[in-house]
């Protein structure tokens, strides 16, 4: 998902005439919020919360697009400098920045390492 991102990043910025502002995600899972008792089928266009679900979403693949984000901010001299992140508590969508008993505060620390002074 993190590539094809990146993809997309390079598509909006010659598409539009409008500054793009990138989005990175601790992650995503909205099945919680779906009927556990019933198969899932989703994927390819399917309404929330029958969506899907992003894998691998640890602190340290967190840090990592945070440094390409970053890099690809400050490459360009006449972009803009922000971004925005998804998202500090959405607890039952399985994205959340905020300190929890899995991970800590790892995922605030990957934030201070990469942009902090």
């Amino acid at each position: 998902m993190r590539d094809q991102y990146m993809a997309h990043w390079d598509t909006v910025r010659t598409q539009y005439d409008a500054p793009y502002f990138p989005n990175i995600t601790v992650g995503w899972d909205a099945s919680p919020r779906t009927n556990q008792s019933e198969p899932w089928v989703g994927g390819g266009g399917a309404d929330y919360p029958y969506m899907n679900i992003v894998v691998n979403n640890t602190p340290e693949n967190f840090k990592k697009v945070l440094e390409m984000t970053k890099e690809r901010l400050l490459a360009d001299p006449n972009g803009p400098r922000a971004l925005t992140i998804n998202c500090w508590n959405e607890w039952t969508e399985g994205s959340c920045l905020e300190p929890d008993t899995l991970y800590g505060m790892a995922y605030l620390d990957a934030l201070k390492e990469v942009f902090g002074r």
